[in-house]
């Protein structure tokens, strides 16, 4: 279970992450779902390589970020499939 410091750090990454691709998305889905997807491997990366360990902390705000672009790839796929 989530302390109360991860569970308010989640959501301002995650907030964060969707105040900077919201722009984005309304001007250019394509472009944007391109960048999302390549933002989602590279943390997706940075999770399976944790040789050094990273803390709580970053792995509180990594789980975050990978979470966050989750949702606005999936906002990012609705407006792209929009009739």
């Amino acid at each position: 279970m989530d302390s109360q410091w991860q569970g308010q750090r989640r959501q301002e990454v995650i907030n964060g992450i969707h105040a900077y691709y919201q722009q984005k998305i309304a001007q250019d889905p394509q472009a944007a779902l391109q960048q999302i997807e390549e933002e989602l491997i590279s943390q997706a990366t940075c999770q399976g390589n944790d040789w050094i360990g990273r803390g709580i902390v970053m792995e509180t705000v990594l789980a975050a970020s990978v979470e966050g672009l989750e949702m606005v790839r999936s906002l990012c796929l609705q407006k792209i499939n929009q009739p």
